[in-house]
């Protein structure tokens, strides 16, 4: 498992099978990493989406993670969205330390 000290430059997405739990960098960066810990008992197929635009489809299988790097020349908000299983999408938002996405019943 990855253990960052606060203000890393990278989101690190940690997900369970309860929800998805975020950690982000303190400030807006151009370029940073998406690290993203699969912890459910699931592999997990997701894009990563700037605007409109699909920047990445990763997989990642039960109990691994995966690092995603991301330029964003723009001032459009980034999404996660798992695919499968579909899960609700999350914002990565700077600046907002640490936030949890419950899973919606």
């Amino acid at each position: 498992m990855w253990s960052f000290a606060a203000g890393t430059p990278a989101f690190i997405l940690k997900l369970t099978d309860k929800g998805i739990s975020v950690q982000s960098p303190d400030k807006v960066l151009k370029i940073f990493s998406v690290i993203i810990e699969n912890q459910s008992l699931t592999d997990q197929v997701a894009k990563l989406v700037v605007g409109d635009d699909v920047v990445k489809f990763v997989r990642i299988n039960s109990g691994r993670s995966e690092t995603v790097e991301i330029e964003n020349k723009t001032s459009k908000p980034i999404f996660f969205v798992p695919v499968s299983p579909s899960f609700q999408e999350v914002e990565l938002k700077f600046g907002k330390k640490q936030y949890e996405i419950p899973a919606q019943r």
